[in-house]
């Protein structure tokens, strides 16, 4: 009897001690792990520090999301370029190197160098350009929502060549400006839209490079000229309908680095008209840049894709990334590329970027940009910028998606205004976040690897105290229902984007961190990349870890990107 209550007694003591260790390791591991919470209380009975919290996080400068315009120089699919297009055996050759990259703006804008007709092949010095049908696709896919045609090129092969163009870009859906059936046409601007910001492209080509049968007429089909007259009222006419008017011109001397008097004129002419920015084409060189009354004015972006290989200025390019909001251009980013084999562009290294970007002779910024190296590190680069001061910092606070998420055909759509989600279908309200959450961000992506897309969310919750939370909510039996959810994150995340950063197939999550000591604003201090691991994500920040946790050096960081190049996904952060 005595054995048996010693044995009792040992049991009970050893049953303690492991309820005590497995607590003890519980708290460790939820500590270190972001876990599944509570559900939200009701919407009624707000507390204090949520009410003020509210109250000042209302307080913050607004800003609707930001649409971005990608520009790229001179193309030709003609001569050499058909050739080694021929050579590779695909049409989309010249553009392997950078469609990814295309794919991280909202709107392609370049200058199409030929017309895109059946005829002759091009032999190697001749002066005029033709390109096979099938151009049109490979344009489409590299991502060009619009293309200027007002050039010396395109009206090559005559009223049939024009003709054709223009059939083959609308079959495609291609957007084109700058040139048209009759005069009123080929002036005219065409508008896009994009993030709920209106665009008005007008394009023009100058009457010094070619002969006078290639400017539109009432009765037949040509280009725009820079006509003085003509493109200020179609700029004012376009400022009364569009949030911003972008001009191109396609004038100034062949292989001269700086512009000439004609182009600054009408460049000049065209901003004190309402144009918002002005891209130049024709040089084949990369020429000076200017701010003039607060607008940009690139007067050549050089070649993107040509056969001009016998310079090392003809082989060079650049492609800037102009972002804008309503109120105006918040920054431009720039990749300078080199063009190989007579048709393809590449991304530059460092060296040969500065010497590139060098020719602009304006003063820029950088952006720094983190990727993915080995065992669980990440390398950093940076690149070069352009800030518009009085708006780099503005907070992000309106947005909206559609998806089709519940698979029924009909597209959901996802607003977020002020704080809260509403989901929506044919409609009706189908969802909406409670009362008692601030959500900063949502992400429609599968973070947690499941092959299903997941509707991701950065909030805010009125508890004890008011701190940061990641949940992610999926469509179940037709119902939205958490399918995981942090407790208290040991620091906020500002901003975060989903993507695979390691090339291992899986997404991440990728989040600038922040301080409570910040709240409600949320400034960037780390750039972090988290890995699930099947049951959550991990936010330990370790030097080495199965789940390949990494976090940045302390900064500043803001307005994380992520943007693919050849294959591969960049973190980019201000």
């Amino acid at each position: 009897m005595q054995k048996k209550i010693v044995w009792i007694i040992l049991f009970s003591i050893l049953g303690l001690i492991i309820i005590f260790l497995g607590c003890k390791y519980y708290l460790r591991f939820f500590d270190n792990k972001i876990t599944l919470s509570n559900q939200p209380q009701d919407e009624e009975g707000f507390g204090k520090e949520f009410l003020n919290f509210l109250e000042k996080k209302k307080g913050l400068p607004l800003k609707d999301e930001e649409a971005s315009l990608i520009a790229v120089g001179d193309i030709s699919y003609s001569r050499g370029v058909e050739r080694a297009v021929k050579e590779q055996k695909d049409i989309n050759y010249p553009f392997l190197k950078v469609g990814d990259y295309f794919k991280s703006a909202d709107l392609v804008f370049g200058n199409l160098e030929t017309p895109i007709t059946k005829g002759r092949e091009i032999a190697r010095l001749e002066m005029i350009f033709r390109s096979n049908p099938g151009t049109e696709e490979a344009l489409k896919k590299a991502g060009f929502s619009i293309l200027s045609l007002a050039n010396n090129h395109t009206p090559n092969f005559g009223q049939k060549g024009l003709k054709d163009t223009f059939n083959y870009l609308e079959k495609a859906g291609i957007k084109y400006v700058g040139a048209g059936k009759n005069e009123k046409e080929a002036n005219q601007p065409v508008y896009l839209e994009a993030k709920g910001i209106k665009f008005a492209f007008l394009a023009y080509n100058s009457s010094d490079v070619v002969p006078a049968s290639y400017e539109a007429s009432e009765t037949f089909s040509g280009t725009a000229f820079m006509r003085k007259e003509k493109m200020i009222k179609a700029v004012k006419e376009a400022k009364q309908k569009a949030d911003f008017v972008i001009v191109s011109m396609h004038a100034g001397n062949e292989y001269v680095n700086k512009p000439n008097n004609s182009q600054i004129n009408f460049a000049h002419e065209a901003v004190d008209a309402g144009a918002d920015l002005i891209i130049g084409h024709h040089p084949h060189v990369v020429q000076t840049m200017e701010k003039y009354r607060g607008k940009y004015i690139f007067y050549s972006l050089g070649n993107f894709v040509f056969d001009q290989m016998w310079s090392q200025e003809t082989k060079e390019g650049l492609i800037v990334k102009v972002y804008f909001t309503k109120n105006g251009i918040s920054k431009i980013s720039f990749l300078p590329v080199i063009i190989e084999n007579f048709a393809q562009p590449r991304p530059t290294n460092n060296d040969e970027a500065e010497n590139i970007l060098s020719r602009l002779n304006f003063p820029l910024a950088k952006r720094n940009v983190y990727f993915w190296e080995s065992d669980n590190n990440f390398g950093k680069d940076v690149r070069a910028t352009i800030y518009a001061e009085t708006l780099k910092n503005e907070v992000v606070f309106s947005k909206e998606e559609q998806a089709d998420l519940d698979n029924d055909s009909i597209q959901e759509i996802y607003t977020l205004e002020n704080g809260r989600l509403t989901i929506t279908e044919n409609a009706e309200n189908i969802w909406q976040s409670p009362a008692r959450w601030w959500i900063d961000d949502f992400i429609l992506a599968d973070s947690n690897n499941d092959g299903v897309l997941d509707i991701n969310i950065s909030l805010w919750k009125d508890e004890v105290s008011v701190k940061n939370h990641f949940f992610i909510f999926d469509f179940v039996n037709g119902t939205i229902k958490p399918i995981w959810r942090s407790s208290n994150l040991k620091a906020p995340i500002c901003e975060f984007k989903v993507a695979d950063l390691d090339g291992d197939g899986k997404n991440d999550l990728v989040v600038t961190q922040g301080d409570y000591s910040q709240k409600p604003n949320c400034k960037g201090n780390y750039v972090a990349v988290w890995k699930w691991d099947e049951q959550g994500f991990s936010n330990e920040w370790r030097s080495q870890t199965p789940y390949g946790v990494w976090r940045s050096e302390k900064g500043n960081f803001s307005n994380l990107e992520i943007e693919k190049i050849e294959g591969e996904n960049y973190i980019i952060v201000d």
